[in-house]
């Protein structure tokens, strides 16, 4: 059969779509680049803010209206499929869905003519899809976030923690290398939390060096988003990995969220802004060309003025490289959506 796959979101779910093709060719089919070519339409959707649980509703919709009359079979994969199956089953009530968790399970939905509804089960382990033909590769090494953030909707698409060993993303990483990657993007939900599962410890710099030392190649690795509590418990470790290898980038994405304490225990985020500061300094301390990079929200329930403007003051002070400012977006199951919102 031929299926069109259209991914939205995160690496991820770039990651997810390369174990579907995997699974789908090792099964016979071929992915096609239209819709029209297509016997079955795959969209492997994203909910992370309100603006994109529009969009994919909207296209949802509209793929669900051409299935219809032209006979293809319509699959939702995806955090929409895990997190609003109901949602879904109103506007598209002949879609099969599939979880983020069963993306290797795909051909289990395309290639029965009945309706299909795989969202349980944990994510296989070591199970990790490359991307090819690409030179800036994701190697996702963690599923699940031990957070508990008030915003957060994601949690509930990808809620338990599952790392993949380190044999598996060496092996992973090799191949994308193999393929032509230059660049590796160690990713996930948080890699601060990567190991407590498997090796009940926080792995990441051991990772890392074991990468470096066991993948030759012409390569740079780039280290994913790190919550700044899970950083500050092997920040010694990793400044050494990332100031002594000539392989990984000195980069660091940790996100602030906010610059008021009042707002951060709001948002259940578990660290001060003092905190926040002490992981930061060092790192600019310890390793003077770092780039840093940061997330804030503006306009969370219950943000005050005055809130707004510590936040402003810590940007300032801190230097960041990059600060990736989003407005607060309401999100269905989260409990900032029950707090007093804020009028921006």
């Amino acid at each position: 059969m031929r299926i069109y796959i259209e991914t939205y979101g995160c690496a991820l779910n770039k990651s997810d779509e390369a174990l579907m093709k995997i699974a789908l060719a090792r099964r016979g089919h071929s992915v096609v680049n239209s819709v029209e070519d297509a016997d079955v339409v795959v969209i492997n959707t994203c909910i992370v803010r309100l603006e994109t649980e529009y969009h994919m509703i909207n296209r949802i919709k509209a793929l669900h209206d051409y299935c219809e009359v032209t006979g293809k079979k319509l699959v939702v994969a995806g955090c929409m499929a895990k997190v609003e199956p109901y949602t879904i089953s109103l506007i598209a009530p002949t879609a099969s869905l599939i979880s983020p968790q069963n993306a290797d399970k795909i051909y289990l939905a395309v290639e029965r003519d009945d309706r299909v509804i795989l969202l349980s089960g944990a994510r296989s382990r070591d199970v990790i899809g490359v991307c090819p033909g690409s030179s800036v590769v994701p190697i996702p090494i963690q599923e699940g976030c031990l957070s508990n953030c008030s915003f957060c909707i994601a949690k509930h698409a990808r809620r338990q923690l599952v790392s993949h060993s380190v044999e598996a993303i060496v092996k992973a990483v090799h191949e994308a290398v193999q393929l032509g990657a230059v660049e590796i993007e160690l990713t996930g939900m948080d890699l601060g939390v990567y190991g407590l599962d498997l090796y009940k410890r926080r792995a990441l710099p051991e990772l890392i060096t074991e990468i470096t030392t066991r993948v030759p190649g012409n390569y740079m690795i780039r280290i994913g988003m790190i919550n700044p509590e899970h950083l500050s418990v092997f920040l010694d470790e990793i400044i050494d990995v990332v100031r002594n290898s000539e392989r990984v980038f000195k980069f660091f994405h940790i996100p602030l969220q906010s610059g008021s304490d009042r707002v951060l225990k709001l948002m259940k985020r578990n660290y001060t802004v003092e905190e926040y500061r002490r992981v930061v300094k060092e790192i600019k301390a310890k390793i003077p060309d770092v780039s840093i990079a940061t997330d804030i929200i503006v306009g969370f329930p219950g943000e005050s003025e005055e809130d707004f403007e510590e936040t402003l003051r810590v940007i300032e002070e801190l230097e960041f490289e990059r600060v990736h400012v989003a407005g607060y977006s309401i999100r269905l199951l989260t409990l900032a959506a029950s707090m007093h919102q804020v009028d921006t």
